[in-house]
């Protein structure tokens, strides 16, 4: 209600860099044209590549717990802007805008039956006071209709923060992370984050949930860092 109050008031401004910003959309038209779309990528980890519709050889190697993963944009520039006020300074509405960013990436994409936003641990959760990939996960419900399930796992384990941790020891930092309290009522789900970097995260916590006997696990992730 406060968002229309302001926004009948005020002149939409671009949330990357506070100018005009284009009807109907919340960019103006510079920083739009600037988004780093991720249009070629691996087909299983959504890894930035020079070529589209190849599997990175990471995965090839290591193939991943999960089934597919997409995303809308590189992690840089304009995105990596968005999503950084959007997990750390408390600005929510870039939620919606990275949303309708990833629902025009899928698309043919086959939908899941229930979306799973990446849990908090509560100590964090009350830390930051909110969870982004759960704000995520209720725009995208508004945009698909799929229902969103945030109380069926939860992050039994306190982590140090990815970002601050070595490469060598990211997958240990988020090892047994996640436990699935109430098996999900679906055979196909999504994870849905914000950003995916080394993949570790969402890694885990979709072997949790094919551990729980989940057939099918996809992740969605508004934005994807390269190698």
């Amino acid at each position: 209600m406060i968002d229309r109050f302001i926004n009948a008031i005020l002149p939409a401004r671009c949330l990357v860099c506070r100018q005009p910003a284009q009807d109907g959309l919340a960019l103006c038209t510079t920083c739009h044209g600037r988004l780093p779309h991720n249009d070629t990528a691996c087909t299983r980890c959504a890894r930035p590549l020079a070529d589209a519709g190849m599997v990175c050889g990471h995965c090839q190697q290591y193939p991943p717990h999960y089934d597919q993963a997409i995303s809308a944009l590189r992690y840089k520039d304009e995105a990596r802007q968005l999503i950084l006020g959007l997990k750390f300074q408390e600005k929510l509405r870039n939620a919606r805008l990275l949303a309708k960013l990833f629902h025009a990436q899928l698309q043919n994409n086959s939908l899941p039956e229930v979306m799973i936003p990446v849990p908090l641990h509560p100590k964090r959760l009350r830390e930051r006071g909110y969870n982004q990939a759960l704000e995520l996960a209720k725009e995208l419900r508004k945009l698909t209709d799929i229902p969103v399930d945030s109380q069926s796992t939860r992050r039994s384990r306190y982590t140090e923060r990815q970002a601050d941790t070595p490469l060598k020891d990211k997958k240990g930092n988020v090892k047994n992370a996640f436990e699935i309290v109430t098996r999900p009522s679906a055979s196909h789900v999504v994870i849905i984050d914000d950003v995916m970097t080394s993949g570790h995260t969402v890694d885990e916590f979709a072997r949790a949930l094919k551990k729980a006997g989940i057939d099918k696990v996809d992740v969605w992730v508004m934005a994807r860092a390269g190698r």
